[in-house]
């Protein structure tokens, strides 16, 4: 008989175990599917995220091709006036050429006419008529040269100025002011938000005409009060440039363009440091 209620004890006992170890596996279960559940949570949650992510690229590629189209067309119209502008720059040039060859040739007539107005006060007053005309015709040239060195240089400003980390936002031509004790015309003004870039452009550029360029950035920001806190730089350009005006600008912090083929570039090299003004 005893023998027998061991036996059950240990039957007992062992239902036991397996009974714990049932419960243990289901608790073990149950916080499996929690953590199963959880991560399945997250993945959803990452996968609505993705699809999220994945319409808006749509969107922004869809957008990208738009814009991508809209700057092939603004680089289609711009190589178009590019074409253009260079037509009307061979043109500019054939006709300065034809009116230095007039100039030449007037210059000739108006030695011999001096030699003749010695014999002949008559003559002396044609030779003072035609000095009248060759002035009038050497001003005009250096009017239309002057131009045309001006249609080179505006054009051209954004990209000069990008090319040394100035990125400008509005260019102008011919800027005036009238104030007392600070006249001044600048031929370009470039500004942005930090910079004001001054140009003075001449047919030929002399070291006089450097000198005076600085000497109006020295009064530029009483000129232009609206302007006091920016940083004023200045530039000098020129088809011909007289020796030692490149090197006498360069000395004095100021920008030097030149002709280059079609167009102008800076001549400075990338060791130079504007001056503040």
């Amino acid at each position: 008989m005893y023998a027998s209620q061991e036996r059950v004890d240990r039957i007992d006992d062992r239902i036991a175990e397996i009974a714990e170890l049932i419960r243990s596996n289901a608790e073990q279960a149950r916080r499996n599917d929690e953590a199963i559940n959880q991560k399945f949570d997250k993945s959803l949650e990452e996968l609505k995220q993705l699809k999220e992510e994945a319409r808006l690229d749509r969107e922004k590629a869809k957008l990208d091709r738009e814009e991508s189209r809209q700057l092939r067309e603004e680089f289609r119209l711009e190589r178009e006036k590019a074409e253009l502008d260079r037509e009307e720059s061979r043109q500019l040039r054939e006709e300065f050429r034809l009116d230095r060859e007039k100039a030449e040739l007037d210059r000739e007539d108006f030695k011999q006419l001096r030699e003749d107005s010695k014999r002949d006060r008559e003559d002396f007053k044609n030779l003072e008529k035609l000095v009248a005309q060759t002035t009038a015709s050497v001003n005009a040239l250096t009017s239309k040269w002057s131009n045309f060195v001006e249609g080179l240089v505006f054009p051209a400003t954004k990209r000069l100025f990008k090319e040394r980390d100035i990125e400008l936002d509005h260019i102008s031509q011919r800027v005036k002011c009238h104030k007392s004790g600070a006249e001044m015309e600048i031929d370009i003004l470039a500004v942005n938000g930090e910079y004001v870039v001054a140009i003075e452009i001449k047919s030929t550029l002399g070291v006089n005409d450097v000198k005076q360029h600085i000497e109006r950035l020295a009064k530029f920001k009483q000129a232009f009060g609206e302007y006091a806190n920016r940083i004023v730089i200045g530039a000098v350009a020129g088809i011909v440039i007289e020796e030692e005006a490149d090197k006498y600008a360069y000395r004095n912090g100021l920008f030097v363009i030149a002709e280059s083929g079609d167009t102008v570039r800076i001549l400075n090299d990338d060791k130079f440091k504007p001056r503040h003004f």
